[in-house]
C-alpha cells in the first residue's frame, strides 16, 4: 500500500486514494495543509490579497461539491488549478463590469451638429443589412443570426439545428461571403 505524500493517506496500486477517508476528511486535510500557501499563491499571481481568501474558500467549496477526491491523482494540483481558474474568472468579471461602467458613464446625448446625418446614415445601413439578410438562403440566414444576434458558438448552433459542426462553418462562410459581396456592391 502506497502512502500519499501530500495527504498522508493510503493509495491503491493504481494511485487512487483509498475510500476509507470520506470526502470531507480528505478536503479538511488538504485545507489544513495548503490553505495559507494557496492564499499566498492566489494573492501573488493575481495581485489581490483582499480577494485571495474568498477565492481559496470558493475553490475548496467547489471541490467539495463536485469532485470525487479519491479519484484524483494529484488533489493539490487540482485545487490550485481550481483556485487559479476562479481568480481568472473574477478578473474577467471585474473587467467586464469596468467596461460596462465606462459605457454607462457616457453622456446620453451628444451635442453634435452631425447627429442627424449619423442617424440617417445608420438607418440606411440598417435597411441595407435587412435587405441583404432577406436575400440569404434561409439555412444560411438562420445560422448567421444564431451566431451574431444570439451570440451562440458554432457547436451550440450545430446542436440546436441538428447539423454537423462543419456544416455550420460552411453556412457561416457562405453567409459572410454573400453579405460582404452585397455590401461591396452597395458601396460602389
Amino acid at each position: 500500500m502506497l502512502l500519499d505524500p501530500l495527504l498522508g493517506c493510503p493509495r491503491t496500486p493504481k494511485g487512487h486514494l483509498l475510500s476509507s477517508m470520506n470526502k470531507r476528511t480528505l478536503l479538511h486535510s488538504l485545507f489544513e495543509r495548503y490553505q495559507k500557501d494557496l492564499q499566498r499563491f492566489v494573492a501573488h499571481k493575481f495581485g489581490s490579497h483582499h480577494d485571495a481568501e474568498d477565492i481559496v474558500q470558493e475553490a475548496f467549496h467547489n471541490v467539495l461539491r463536485s469532485v470525487d477526491m479519491t479519484q484524483l491523482d494529484n488533489p493539490k494540483a487540482y485545487l490550485y488549478q481550481t483556485a487559479s481558474n476562479l481568480a481568472l474568472n473574477r478578473i474577467r468579471k471585474q473587467q467586464n463590469h469596468n467596461r460596462y461602467l465606462a459605457v454607462a458613464d457616457l453622456p446620453d446625448e451628444v451635442d453634435d451638429k452631425d447627429a442627424p446625418h449619423r442617424t440617417y446614415s445608420s438607418q440606411r445601413d440598417l435597411n441595407t443589412l435587412r435587405q441583404a439578410l432577406s436575400g440569404l438562403k434561409p439555412k444560411y440566414r438562420r445560422t448567421f443570426l444564431l451566431s451574431r444576434l444570439e451570440d451562440k458558438t458554432y457547436r451550440e448552433i450545430s446542436e440546436e439545428l441538428g447539423i454537423p459542426l462543419s456544416t455550420v462553418e460552411k453556412h457561416m462562410i457562405k453567409a459572410l461571403q454573400y453579405l460582404r459581396d452585397t455590401f461591396q456592391e452597395d458601396t460602389q
